[in-house]
């Protein structure tokens, strides 16, 4: 298959348009009341899944989230309830881990954090994010070979932007070789008939 034929397809046109719309809360919008490890995985599951969770996948669970903590890329909940801080971490960890190695992941949001406010650097992140996915998603369904994956960012912000073109990159391949496993499926089935 091609960009031609994914083009038509009406489940990836389906996906670009979920990306096209695709946000992520800013700080403003994430709970600032303590959420429960439960609720902080119906959250995260809510903003995230329309993108990552294909075939019944979760995004994320509480064992990811106590491995995390476990990991100190998380702090440890108070009293077992999360914060803003948590959740806002928690959406940064889940999107890089689609595309970069857990480890490298506190390496490079630490390095993000020396030179800013953790709002305006999970905001900007929020950002790139949406930005790289609609990127991404249109250049798959478009008929234009001129279609480019420019960025216009920050130069200080260069390692953010790899990152979400990775993750951006990575999530459309998955929607495409799930189209892929859906028809090579569906064509076995019937050929067993």
């Amino acid at each position: 298959m091609d960009n031609i034929l994914f083009g038509k397809d009406s489940r990836m046109t389906d996906y670009v348009k979920i990306a096209e719309d695709f946000s992520l809360p800013r700080w403003e919008q994430i709970p600032t009341l303590g959420l429960y490890m439960d609720q902080v995985v119906t959250v995260i599951e809510q903003v995230l899944s329309p993108l990552i969770g294909f075939e019944g996948e979760a995004c994320i669970t509480p064992s990811m989230i106590n491995n995390y903590v476990k990991l100190g890329m998380v702090q440890k909940p108070d009293k077992k309830k999360y914060s803003r801080d948590h959740i806002a971490s928690l959406i940064v960890i889940t999107i890089l881990k689609q595309s970069t190695a857990i480890g490298d992941i506190r390496l490079g949001i630490d390095t993000a954090l020396k030179n800013g406010d953790k709002k305006i650097c999970y905001d900007s992140f929020c950002d790139y994010v949406e930005k790289a996915v609609r990127i991404v998603a249109q250049s798959v369904v478009s008929t234009d070979d001129t279609v480019s994956l420019q960025f216009s960012f920050n130069p200080e912000h260069t390692m953010i932007t790899a990152a979400v073109c990775s993750f951006a990159t990575k999530i459309i391949t998955a929607k495409m070789l799930s189209i892929i496993r859906e028809d090579n499926d569906k064509a076995a089935s019937e050929n067993m008939k």
